[in-house]
């Protein structure tokens, strides 16, 4: 992804953005956020549908209706999202979504957008630095596909989200994102600092090729039969 994607100007023209999820920043797109903790949450029901299909059958062995294990499963599923409901939401509203700069030219404040408000805008003082961590997954010989990599983003602060770290997007540019932020962010005397980790991607153990016949049978497959005489 190139790093004008991550790093762009705000709708409005007067930030710079950091990106690492779009949207936030308002009741309305909290609401949406809502929706989605909403799916997270019927996506965990269906991994543990297993589970429930079980409870289900065992139910209806110890003599049980099948309806009414069913009912009771689903009061179950519908009792534990109502505890994780709140947990998941308030995680998903309060989770930066992207960290603002202004003015854009010469940035001297910055705030953190999160899923439902944005932060009061504070000093660029109060940015340590901003931390660019990749990591390069090189091919074994042989193997043809390529090379994966991913970059983490992490903006350290005196204050607030100091060190948390964000995924940046599938595909951003490490090198153009790295020399975006030190073009924005070097007259203030901010850091940008990048390390790069590489390691060889594990080659795949040989299969056993199958089942290998062993046993007497093979050892007097080797020698024939000889007689008396």
């Amino acid at each position: 992804m190139p790093a004008d994607e991550v790093l762009r100007r705000g709708r409005d023209g007067t930030t710079v953005d950091l990106v690492f999820e779009s949207g936030g920043g308002s009741w309305p797109a909290a609401t949406l956020l809502v929706l989605r903790t909403l799916a997270v949450l019927l996506a965990v029901g269906v991994v543990f549908l297993p589970a429930g299909i079980l409870l289900v059958m065992v139910a209806v062995i110890v003599g049980a209706t099948f309806v009414g294990a069913v009912t009771f499963c689903g009061a179950l599923w519908v009792s534990a999202a109502l505890l994780l409901w709140p947990f998941a939401a308030a995680g998903e509203l309060r989770s930066v979504r992207r960290v603002q700069f202004t003015p854009a030219r010469a940035p001297t404040e910055l705030r953190c957008v999160r899923g439902a408000r944005a932060d009061d805008w504070a000093p660029i003082s109060g940015l340590r630095r901003i931390q660019l961590d990749e990591a390069v997954e090189e091919p074994y010989e042989g193997d043809p596909a390529p090379a994966a990599r991913t970059l983490t983003i992490t903006v350290v602060t005196v204050t607030g989200d100091d060190g948390r770290s964000h995924q940046a997007p599938k595909g951003t540019e490490a090198d153009a994102l790295q020399h975006a932020l030190e073009d924005l962010l070097g007259p203030a005397g901010v850091p940008v600092l990048r390390r790069t980790e590489r390691r060889v991607r594990p080659k795949p153990r040989p299969s056993s090729g199958g089942w290998v016949y062993g046993g007497s049978g093979s050892a007097n497959s080797g020698g024939g039969f000889s007689g008396g005489g």
